[in-house]
């Protein structure tokens, strides 16, 4: 195929969808070891290892290694082990399948003008608040389900009173529980597997018979729009050793409480997920991209907006959004200073945390 223009934006969940993380190590490193269902070692290549300490996880794609402390998806592992930059190694993993991945949707001409045919490349990457009727269906019982789930499950609603999540904010924002097993049993029974798996509540399908739920063993926050929801994101309740601290369904990310913060003349960003539910908890118009950046093009709904508080860590990664927010929000940008070595929900656990939040908007209204 004759590539005549390269394109700069890769579709990464797609990419890491259809390329097998296991396959991918395996091809590199040697045979892999079965530690469980769905789960291998190996020896870790990027460390004198011995004793096998790489762990590769097929349930959620990612790779961990004990000795060396070596994390992530299938792209991490080829850039680090090809010494490649992210377009490089999405172009590396495309290739395997015989195709580019391109994240923008391309009028046809364009596409072919890429070297492939509307059927050779993939350019579509999943808009969750552009869901089939039949979609939105399994993605309300996935929410009802997990909603049900968490209410009999102790150690994940103890692991939300520990972080200072109060009862009134699990149900105002419909956080939930994957047992592995519930969803399933529902899906089955209005023949929605097939939808449920394409959507990638499931993992796979295979001679009628279900892996595991992709957000199995996780504490579900959703995202709504106009009371249906639209998207999840996963995270265990405790310990995130050897695991990824957060899953979430592929696609465009949607903003965590975009509801709550369009149209608002004065918002708050933040960065993580229970910092979000934290922010919710005080009453704050907050929302959250689920990480450290948002694109241009889907700031728009901040358009009323005078004055954007941001609620960052203030790690290297914070900092560093922080600038970048900066730059694309001008003067409606002003970032908060926390406590040394706090975010918003460790001051969610202490007694008196909002008035000390409260205290530190106030200062930085004078100072602005």
């Amino acid at each position: 195929m004759s590539v005549v223009a390269r394109p700069n934006r890769y579709d990464a969940e797609a990419i890491k969808r259809r390329c097998s993380l296991a396959e991918v190590v395996a091809a590199r490193v040697g045979k892999l070891t079965p530690s469980g269902p769905h789960a291998y070692k190996a020896l870790c290549p990027f460390h004198d290892d011995r004793n096998p300490s790489l762990f590769v996880d097929e349930r959620d794609g990612h790779f961990h290694c004990f000795g060396c402390k070596a994390r992530g998806d299938v792209i991490d592992f080829v850039r680090r082990i090809d010494g490649l930059g992210f377009a490089e190694a999405c172009e590396r993993l495309a290739g395997l399948q015989g195709q580019l991945v391109v994240r923008n949707s391309t009028p046809g001409a364009d596409r072919r003008a890429l070297g492939g045919t509307e059927a050779g490349l993939d350019t579509a990457v999943r808009q969750w608040d552009r869901l089939r009727l039949e979609e939105q269906a399994v993605m309300n019982l996935a929410q009802a389900v997990y909603r049900h789930v968490l209410r009999r499950t102790p150690e994940a609603l103890e692991y939300l009173r520990v972080r200072g999540i109060p009862e009134r904010v699990v149900h105002k924002c419909g956080l939930g529980y994957a047992d592995g097993r519930s969803l399933e049993a529902h899906l089955r029974r209005r023949d929605a597997l097939d939808t449920a798996q394409q959507i990638g509540l499931l993992n796979h399908i295979k001679d009628g018979e279900t892996c595991r739920e992709f957000f199995a063993g996780r504490i579900i926050i959703p995202e709504f729009r106009g009371d249906q929801c639209i998207w999840m994101i996963g995270r265990p309740p405790g310990d995130t050793a050897g695991r990824p601290k957060y899953l979430a369904l592929g696609g465009e990310r949607p903003v965590l409480g975009w509801e709550r913060a369009a149209g608002r003349q004065e918002v708050y960003l933040c960065e993580g997920v229970v910092d979000y539910l934290t922010a919710v908890s005080w009453d704050l118009p907050a929302f959250s991209p689920c990480g450290t950046s948002l694109p241009d093009e889907r700031l728009g709904f901040l358009a009323r907006a005078h004055i954007v508080w941001g609620v960052l860590d203030g790690d290297d990664a914070g900092r560093a959004a922080a600038e970048r927010f900066g730059r694309q929000l001008g003067h409606r940008w002003h970032p908060l200073r926390l406590p040394e070595g706090q975010d918003l929900n460790d001051l969610g656990q202490q007694e008196g945390g909002a008035d000390i939040f409260a205290s530190l908007v106030r200062a930085a209204r004078l100072e602005s």
